[in-house]
């Protein structure tokens, strides 16, 4: 450990995904019921933003989504595309 963080507290980073059959975020687990769950990565999320796409119901509120999608829409609108 370097000095002075011998008090820091490492803690495990756990990977979220969007539950498709309880339509809620949950934690990822491979060994557990991953047929049912849909991982939702930041760079998916702006493309889906861009293109116009809805999220899939419980990932995030429609009316913060929609907050989104106008922002994408005015940044390509600004660049001509």
């Amino acid at each position: 450990m370097a000095p002075g963080l011998e008090q820091l507290d490492i803690m495990p980073v756990r990977v979220t995904a969007y539950n498709k059959k309880t339509k809620t975020m949950d934690y990822f687990d491979a060994a557990g019921h991953k047929d049912d769950l849909l991982l939702m990565s930041g760079t998916r999320m702006r493309e889906l933003a861009r293109n116009g796409n809805t999220l899939p119901e419980g990932i995030m509120p429609p009316k913060a989504w929609s907050v989104i999608v106008e922002h994408c829409e005015s940044l390509c609108a600004a660049k001509g595309n």
